[in-house]
């Protein structure tokens, strides 16, 4: 059957290919980088949030009328473009973690790259694949993909294109609902409703009805529930108990914390900076990730370096939390120790979520060979239980570094009664880039999926507060020494997110699930052409 007009013969040539076509036409490659620049300017540090409503434009209309093959490939390419904007920082990072030289450390930020960029391939070949049929309109469709993708994918660092919308505080309410892979599907729905009205306006479809109706339903329900959660939400706090909070920010450099002459100067800092915020009304003392460079022992002797850090709380006379590495059981451990009044262990917690190529080898219980091969990757064993730290009748959950974007050990610390979150972590080694602050953007989620506060304090930068509603308060700016204190709720947080957890990627997993084994059935009935 020959094609009848134009439209058709342009269609028919883009879904057929010569073998000495190129596998991707450089008008896909132009799209897919458009894709992936609006991606880079969405995210810090350009923060441009608005143009998460159109990032996915150009890859869906680069995607449009492609057979399965060359979409993964479009996807995968994407995907591959959009982390190498947005992850430059891992160059340096390798650099100065590792000790590579820079043509390694470019190496591993493409591979890193290639690999991620998987997850746009494998998305865009499952929304081709189930769209082929057209009875789920894509409005529906791509924003389970996408959904589904960002849950079910092994990322190493886990991205979320909803976190754009960290400081654009109604649009980010619906999190106590859905976490931030809500944020994340509404973001998508409006990608796809503005995709739909470009193609009526370049390929003079019919008017996208369903899909703008709903992404305009949505987004205005959104906003609506939005101005009316941060209403009800500030009439709980005012019922709630309080507390003076303060975090220190000694900004102790990679370099700095290598050399035994400057340990001296370095703890003298982290002295009078804890000192300023006692003098501000601070009731609990908060020091970052590997704050002290030894191995805190809370039985040794009074005249070693862990009983002069007890005598130095005696002589704050508050509750001091602080970071330190530590040897259980013939193994080292990223733990964290909170300190009561008189200088007593009041508890501890060792990191659970330990960070793949920095704390452990990925395999190297399987294949020992791997351990110590690229220098700067530890051993450390992970902790065996999620339970809050308490001093006298406040409790609150720990996270250490990248454990803040996980967002299970948040929701099981609020579980256990946590009335707030802590947040300490080392972004020193990712130097004065766009990394401390897509940290914080994806930390700040935790607040509202579970309405509580969560406090942030790094070494280097960027420290802050985040409220229950999603607010950012008295943040710091990198690489300077710092205090801030903050008087915080003692909530006791409670959201449909927290008790149901990620029940919306999960609905779009078994919803794909059905949809994808529909279609291999009917094509296995000879019901559809392959």
């Amino acid at each position: 059957m020959k094609p009848n007009n134009k439209r058709d013969i342009m269609k028919t040539h883009r879904e057929t290919s010569s073998p000495g076509e190129p596998s991707i036409t450089l008008r896909i490659a132009l799209l897919c980088a458009s894709s992936a620049i609006l991606y880079g300017l969405a995210s810090p540090r350009p923060n441009l949030h608005f143009l998460c409503w159109v990032v996915l434009v150009p890859l869906l209309e680069a995607l449009e009328g492609l057979r399965l093959k060359r979409g993964f490939l479009t996807g995968w390419l994407c995907g591959a473009m959009m982390h190498l904007l947005c992850f430059y920082w891992v160059i340096g990072t390798v650099q100065r973690y590792s000790n590579l030289d820079i043509w390694l450390s470019i190496l591993v930020w493409i591979l890193f790259a290639i690999y991620s960029g998987l997850s746009f391939g494998l998305m865009a070949t499952l929304f081709l694949f189930l769209r082929k049929g057209r009875f789920i309109p894509n409005i529906l469709l791509l924003p389970a993909c996408y959904t589904a993708m960002e849950f079910a994918f092994p990322f190493v660092f886990p991205w979320h294109l909803g976190a754009g919308f960290y400081r654009v505080v109604p649009v980010i309410q619906i999190a106590d609902l859905a976490g931030v892979y809500g944020v994340t599907a509404l973001v998508v729905a409006v990608n796809v409703g503005l995709w739909e009205l470009l193609c009526f306006v370049r390929r003079k479809r019919a008017f996208p009805w369903l899909s703008f109706s709903t992404a305009t339903a949505l987004v205005a329900a959104t906003l609506f529930y939005g101005f009316g959660r941060i209403d009800a939400v500030e009439q709980q706090r005012k019922a709630a108990p309080d507390l003076e909070v303060g975090l220190v920010q000694a900004n102790v450099l990679i370099e700095e914390r290598r050399s035994r002459a400057l340990q001296e100067d370095i703890w003298r800092r982290y002295r009078r900076l804890s000192d300023q915020a006692v003098h501000r009304g601070a009731e609990l003392i908060l020091w970052p990730e590997s704050a002290v460079h030894f191995a805190y022992r809370p039985e040794a002797g009074a005249y070693s370096s862990s009983g002069f850090l007890r005598k130095f709380v005696r002589a704050l006379d508050r509750p001091l939390l602080f970071g330190s590495w530590a040897i259980d059981q013939g193994a080292p451990r990223n733990r964290a120790y909170l300190l009561g009044p008189d200088g007593s262990l009041a508890g501890r917690y060792d990191k659970v979520q330990l960070l793949a190529f920095g704390e452990y080898m990925p395999f190297s219980n399987w294949i020992p060979q791997l351990k110590g091969l690229v220098k700067g990757v530890g051993d450390f064993r992970p902790g065996e239980k999620i339970e809050p730290l308490c001093w006298e009748d406040t409790c609150f959950g720990v996270l250490i570094c990248f454990e803040a974007i996980l967002k299970p050990i948040s929701r099981e610390f609020v579980g256990k009664g946590a009335e707030f979150l802590v947040n300490i972590t080392n972004d020193a080694w990712f130097g004065d880039t766009s990394c401390p602050e897509q940290h914080l953007m994806l930390s700040a989620f935790r607040a509202v999926e579970n309405r509580t506060w969560l406090v942030r304090v790094a070494n280097t930068g960027i420290s802050a507060f985040v409220d229950p509603v999603g607010r950012i308060l008295h943040q710091t700016a990198v690489f300077e020494q710092a205090v801030r204190v903050c008087r915080i709720d003692r909530m006791e947080g409670s959201s449909f997110y927290g008790k149901w957890g990620d029940w919306l990627p999960l609905s779009c997993l078994a919803f794909l699930g059905l949809l994808t084994l529909g279609r291999l059935v009917g094509r296995a009935r000879g019901k559809e052409t392959p």
